[in-house]
């Protein structure tokens, strides 16, 4: 599903927020856009703070080193990023390409972010058995991730 999709999405107690403001609330819950800077093309590129990581496994619900691996950061690389309080731009997009997942993940279960974690990190049929999450490590594998997220959008199982 696209950011400028007009979906709605209810998180439990709130009223309804289209799915682009979705994007805005997430990504700046992650931390990877601020009020002072709402582009994530711009923080991509600039590189990410690290914090995100610690943001992003929580809301996976996976540990850092998980995180690491899905993202190819060794850990004496973390610890010299966590001194420099920056990713690179490429460790950045690949963050963004895992939190863009789990945006739409949840925007399928509708908010719900429990069943969005258990979803990613449960066998899918629709993926020859594999757990979507381990499919994120690669672009191509975030690929087959959102498409069967579309898939399962238009009540496609199979």
């Amino acid at each position: 599903m696209s950011s400028t999709a007009k979906r709605l999405y209810r998180p439990s107690g709130s009223n309804e927020i289209t799915v682009t403001q979705q994007d805005d609330i997430l990504f700046a819950q992650l931390g990877i856009t601020t009020k002072a800077n709402s582009d994530p093309v711009a923080a991509v590129r600039r590189g990410l703070p690290v914090r995100v990581l610690d943001r992003l496994a929580k809301a996976l619900g996976v540990s850092q080193r998980r995180l690491l691996q899905l993202i190819a950061l060794p850990q004496a690389t973390f610890a010299r990023r966590r001194a420099a309080k920056r990713l690179s731009p490429q460790e950045s997009d690949r963050v963004y390409r895992i939190a863009t997942v789990y945006r739409d993940v949840l925007a399928l279960f509708e908010g719900d972010e429990g069943a969005a974690r258990d979803w990613l990190s449960s066998p899918a049929v629709g993926l020859g058995g594999q757990i979507p999450l381990d499919l994120l490590d690669t672009a191509a594998g975030a690929d087959r991730v959102r498409t069967l997220i579309g898939r399962l959008e238009h009540g496609i199982v199979a």
